[in-house]
């Protein structure tokens, strides 16, 4: 799948929380995503928080995976480190996880079709 295919996908467990009493997917990537921030790009915690958009997290130990592929794009490990509008865009994905099952439907708009270009 695309990074785009695995933002949608968690968009639609978080969505499908919405009337749940219990939420616990949208409850995992907003305790990841608000620790993601705090410990900035680079650190485990985006690392961890990065990790549910890619195919299979077991694999990203194979540099020659895609999954391995993501996770750099996701970090900013890639040719696109340092560009702007690369760098807006995961800031926009980790910002999009502290929202709750209430604001969900704009999980991953800024983000999910462009950090894909190249892959």
């Amino acid at each position: 799948m695309s990074i785009r295919d695995n933002i949608l996908k968690i968009k639609k467990e978080m969505l499908n929380e919405i009337d749940a009493s219990a939420r616990p997917r949208a409850e995992e990537v907003q305790r990841k995503a608000l620790q993601a921030i705090r410990k900035g790009q680079g650190s485990d915690e985006w690392k961890d928080y990065m990790l549910l958009f890619v195919d299979d997290p077991n694999r990203v130990g194979d540099a020659a995976s895609i999954s391995a592929k993501q996770l750099a794009r996701l970090r900013g490990e890639d040719t696109t480190k340092g560009v702007p509008e690369f760098d807006d865009r995961r800031a926009y994905l980790t910002a999009d996880g502290t929202c709750t099952v209430e604001t969900v439907t704009n999980f991953g708009r800024n983000a999910t079709v462009g950090l894909d270009v190249g892959l």
